[in-house]
């Protein structure tokens, strides 16, 4: 669904979600993520989640990091070959500044022109 924001900022979701909580979360890539929500009073909360056990032995990882390396050699050694083939992000930005610094000391079609007079 293609909705447009208003000028006062505001978005219309429609009828079906009129009094609903939304939690809004704002992503890097500028995407907006809606999520529904039920508030639930500090009264009637129970955390379903069991006690901290200080001093105690923590429960084994499913699996430890060189057994996951291990498991996935291929995907790693296929990333490390598409890795070592792209120049660095850094590079980059050094070569489209010094690119965009050249274009502009470039003179202009216009600014070539002969002045009359």
């Amino acid at each position: 669904m293609l909705k447009e924001v208003g000028a006062s900022g505001q978005i219309s979701l429609g009828k079906k979600y009129a009094g609903l909580l939304f939690e809004v979360e704002s992503l890097a890539d500028g995407s907006i993520v809606m999520r529904p929500m039920k508030v639930v009073p500090a009264a009637t909360y129970v955390a379903q989640e069991s006690l901290a056990s200080y001093g105690a032995t923590p429960p084994p990882p499913k699996q430890s990091a060189r057994e996951w390396a291990q498991t996935h050699t291929a995907d790693i050694d296929q990333y490390n070959a598409w890795a070592t083939q792209r120049e660095p992000y850094s590079q980059r930005v050094r070569r489209w500044r010094e690119q965009d610094s050249h274009n502009a000391r470039q003179p202009t079609a216009d600014s070539r022109q002969p002045t009359a007079g």
